[in-house]
């Protein structure tokens, strides 16, 4: 029973002196760390400038509330959300009052057009009456100027008869611009006077992206440069169509504006723009994506010649886009790290492939 007893305690030590017997052939490659798949771009020497970001807004280059030309009750306005075309009927105030004005300034005119004939009839008749001394001077100078006041009455009842088809004419309220009609000021069954506000029209094919911009900066924005600009919908870059030179007294601000196409935003839109503040320089720029925050600290890994990881503190001079310059420890043609890089660590044997969507000179 005792030998018994023996071999079962005997039997664990055994197996336990057998595997620390092996453990150090064993461990001879635990110092040594596998090789990390990595992605990598390579550093470029680029012209940069230092960046700063200002909110923006895009907007509309016409953006209209569209009144009343005459006053009359609201017949008909188009329903807020309805396209439109230069031209097209928006809205409609009854014409009936402006038709009878118009009936009248006609007639009017026919019936001094008919005394205009009389007087023509006059002047001639007197005309060969004073030929044959039949009539004084007198009779026909007089003859003639009432033929003269005949005309000017016609030019006047015709002025009135123009005005009259113009205010029926203005009842039916056009769009001045191509939009939408984005609000309704005035309803049907309403009655409007000269001057009324009607609806609000919003040109949706002409936009632009407005920002206020300090007016320090504005000796490195030149019209035409491209600026990034960052919405909820992607990143753009988008050209300086003009910078207003006038600045404002209280917050030292001026206007910038960028052109923008209309099929990629919709109006009133926040926006982010980058806009230089400084001089541009050149610097070696690597991927915003390699950067590395951790612990307070911010470095980034390049690939060194015998394919092992280095890490490099990033002293940043410049962010511009998804690029950022370093004052050093990386020169143009290194390979950076910019997926797998985090958990790296220093002289760790990488194995690199070019990053998938490598950044372009544009970005």
């Amino acid at each position: 029973m005792r030998t018994l007893l023996n071999i079962r305690i005997a039997a664990p030590l055994m197996l336990v002196a057998g595997l620390l017997a092996a453990a150090p052939a064993s461990g001879q490659g635990m110092g040594e760390m596998p090789p990390a798949q990595v992605e990598v771009v390579e550093a470029a020497s680029r012209k940069m400038a230092p960046q700063m970001d200002v909110s923006g807004t895009v907007i509309s280059l016409h953006d209209s509330r569209i009144s009343a030309e005459v006053e009359g009750p609201l017949l008909w306005v188009a329903d807020v959300g309805t396209a439109v075309e230069e031209g097209d009927v928006i809205a409609r105030i009854d014409d009936r009052l402006l038709a009878v004005a118009l009936r009248r300034a006609a007639a009017n005119v026919k019936r001094l057009q008919a005394d205009l004939a009389y007087r023509q009839e006059e002047v001639k008749r007197y005309k060969e009456l004073a030929a044959g001394n039949n009539a004084s001077q007198a009779r026909l100078d007089e003859a003639i100027a009432n033929l003269e006041m005949a005309r000017q009455e016609i030019a006047d009842a015709q002025a009135v008869l123009d005005r009259a088809q113009g205010d029926v004419d203005r009842t039916q309220i056009k769009a001045a611009f191509p939009g939408h009609v984005v609000q309704r000021l005035a309803n049907k069954g309403e009655y409007v006077t000269v001057g009324e506000e009607v609806l609000r029209l919003v040109d949706t094919r002409n936009i632009e992206i407005a920002m206020p911009a300090p007016i320090d900066i504005t000796p490195y924005l030149t019209v035409g440069t491209n600026v990034e600009v960052k919405s909820k919908h992607g990143i753009y870059n988008l050209p300086i169509r003009t910078v207003v030179p006038v600045g404002d007294a209280v917050s030292r601000m001026v206007e910038v504006r960028l052109s923008a196409d209309a099929k990629d935003w919709t109006v009133s839109t926040p926006v982010m723009i980058s806009l230089p503040k400084g001089p541009e320089m050149t610097a070696v720029a690597v991927p915003r994506d390699a950067l590395i925050i951790k612990s307070g600290s911010v470095y980034l890994f390049k690939v060194g010649a015998d394919g092992t990881a280095q890490r490099v503190d990033a002293n940043i001079k410049a962010t511009v886009g998804l690029w950022v310059a370093l004052a050093d420890g990386v020169e143009a043609g290194d390979k950076i790290v910019v997926r797998g890089g985090e958990r790296l660590q220093p002289g760790q044997p990488v194995v690199a492939t070019a990053h998938s969507s490598a950044l372009t000179a544009n970005n």
